[in-house]
């Protein structure tokens, strides 16, 4: 078929192991976080959420990942947009430091 694309994109164990792994560097460092994977596409793929986690925070790790899809750190995005809150789309970004772009290759 001329017209069907073949595409790439996270598994759900590569997405859930890349949260534990997020989730065993924060208890390491004695913080509790947040952590989103996203796909390609701006979906959520995994989640997690450590016990005393603030509420609040779950959408901020959301925007952050959803930030990083543009190849860039959410510390450099801010760079670009100082003191503003962007929306593009559905979507509102992070302009603050924590979301880090991970390109996975198959």
């Amino acid at each position: 078929m001329a017209n069907v694309v073949k595409k790439y994109s996270i598994s759900y164990e590569l997405a859930q192991k890349m949260v534990n792994e997020a989730l065993t560097k924060a208890r390491q460092l004695g913080v509790t976080e947040n952590v989103a994977i996203l796909d390609d596409g701006g979906n959520l793929k995994a989640f997690g959420r450590m016990d005393g986690a603030p509420i609040l925070c779950i959408e901020m790790a959301q925007n952050k990942a959803y930030t990083a899809l543009f190849g860039v750190s959410t510390q450099d995005f801010f760079q670009l947009y100082p003191g503003r809150s962007v929306a593009v789309g559905r979507h509102s970004h992070a302009c603050a430091c924590g979301g880090v772009g991970w390109r996975v290759s198959h």
